[in-house]
């Protein structure tokens, strides 16, 4: 790598770190300023920390983006400020070389982007929602959702929560038959394990509880080993693997699911678009405006066009448009508008 490629990469690397982190703990302040005294009060240390990083992680897009989009205005501001570029170009190096270190940059914060979704971000969700039920006023308004299921013998099995991460139904209701209950307080889908295991049984107008187990292991309880314990997984948090494999299946969501697929696709390349984008006209604005000016405009384009995908992938979900012209129908006009103005740089 030449000598001016690595003093480019080491002022974006620096700039970019220092807003990224700058972002991040906006968000963090902010976040902590609305749950901050439950979180600390109700959870340990370690708990408010993994749910702060589950919680980037589904922003990862957004935060790589605008921290990327900062440092990459602010770099080419100070070079062509400081006469660096006007140097360089002296030397024989056109603006589009120029722009060479920030792409390869960029393009390693787009591999660390889909590793995200492929990865950490699917669970990210889970992981975030799990928290916040837990650390949940005791009085507040719940959802009060149940789940059911149907076993083998006819019986009745009524879940209010499935834990995924410790594979356990909680606050179970066996029901077998209208004068026969157990309650479960959790039960463990692999061994069928139970924990804190009351027995009712009718008698007269009244169930009356009949024994009680602080462990007991379920073995006539019997299900599909297909069956799926937890709720459906909301399209925006499944993997790019899982949108694209149930997308292929014969399914009447195909549509919705590809625009989802089609939407995570462009999220990682954010910080690329965004580099074309303003890149040629920081090169060519900054003697003519300040930086402030200069990163409005910036900011303003980026935010439109996060605008007009969150649109588009509504009227995809919707059917209105095919799921790729939806998602890729804006993509491609602007690069059909900006890949001209870059070809043309010198």
């Amino acid at each position: 790598m030449l000598i001016w490629q690595k003093h480019i990469l080491k002022k974006l690397c620096g700039t970019f770190l220092f807003f990224l982190a700058c972002l991040l703990a906006i968000y963090t302040l902010v976040d902590l300023s609305a749950h901050g005294a439950r979180f600390l009060s109700k959870s340990h240390f370690k708990g408010v920390l993994t749910y702060y990083f589950m919680s980037f992680s589904s922003l990862l897009d957004l935060f790589f983006t605008l921290a990327f989009l900062f440092a990459a205005m602010r770099v080419l501001y100070d070079l062509n400020s400081h006469r660096e570029i006007l140097a360089l170009q002296m030397a024989g190096l056109s603006k589009k070389k120029l722009l060479l270190p920030l792409f390869l940059f960029g393009f390693l914060l787009s591999l660390i982007g889909y590793a995200n979704i492929q990865w950490i971000a699917p669970e990210a969700q889970e992981v975030v929602g799990d928290f916040k039920h837990t650390l949940k006023p005791q009085h507040s308004p719940s959802e009060n959702l149940l789940f059911s299921l149907s076993l083998e013998d006819d019986s009745t099995l009524v879940y209010q929560r499935y834990d995924q991460k410790n594979h356990q139904l909680l606050d179970v209701f066996w029901i077998l038959d209208p004068s026969e209950i157990w309650h479960i307080k959790a039960l463990d889908v692999h061994t069928l394990g139970a924990f804190f295991a009351d027995h009712f049984r009718q008698k007269e107008a009244h169930m009356e509880k009949i024994e009680s187990f602080p462990e007991k292991t379920f073995l006539e309880i019997r299900w599909d080993k297909n069956t799926t314990f937890h709720r459906t997984v909301p399209y925006e948090c499944r993997s790019l693997s899982t949108l694209l494999t149930q997308g292929l299946s014969d399914s009447s969501e195909n549509r919705i699911l590809f625009s989802h697929f089609f939407y995570k696709c462009i999220g990682p390349l954010m910080p690329l678009l965004a580099l074309l984008t303003i890149g040629p006209s920081v090169l060519e604005l900054t003697r003519k405006f300040p930086f402030f000016l200069i990163a409005a405009y910036s900011i303003f384009r980026f935010v439109s066009l996060k605008v007009v995908l969150d649109g588009m992938l509504i009227l995809g979900e919707n059917q209105v448009l095919p799921s790729y012209v939806a998602i890729f129908g804006p993509v491609v006009c602007v690069l059909c508008f900006r890949v001209p103005t870059f070809i043309k740089m010198h």
